[in-house]
């Protein structure tokens, strides 16, 4: 991925930056989109639902339930917060993503 691509990307994530959370959790998803260039689909609700189970979930559009750009590799911008710090997490298709990763990305 180009740093343009991560540009984009981090824009869109950054215009997701309101939205509901599931309280309770050391995580709460604040936004999540997933595609390429200028392809993305908003993703927050399945990342909200998914990132709960315990063994992740991998970044493909079968668990995502979209594919906003058919044919060509996407990626996942999940923007977070852990208590109360906001943080944005970057994964590529067929990554693992779970409740431990974003933990980890956020502690760095």
């Amino acid at each position: 991925m180009t740093y343009r691509t991560l540009s984009i990307v981090a824009a869109l994530a950054a215009l997701l930056f309101t939205g509901c959370s599931k309280s309770g959790s050391q995580v709460q998803v604040v936004s999540a989109v997933y595609g390429e260039y200028t392809n993305f689909a908003d993703v927050s609700y399945r990342v909200r639902d998914l990132i709960h189970l315990d063994t992740g979930f991998q970044v493909q559009p079968s668990f995502l339930q979209a594919d906003p750009f058919v044919g060509y590799h996407k990626v996942l911008v999940i923007v977070y917060d852990v208590k109360g710090q906001r943080h944005i997490f970057t994964a590529y298709e067929n990554d693992t993503v779970s409740t431990k990763t974003l933990l980890e990305a956020a502690r760095q």
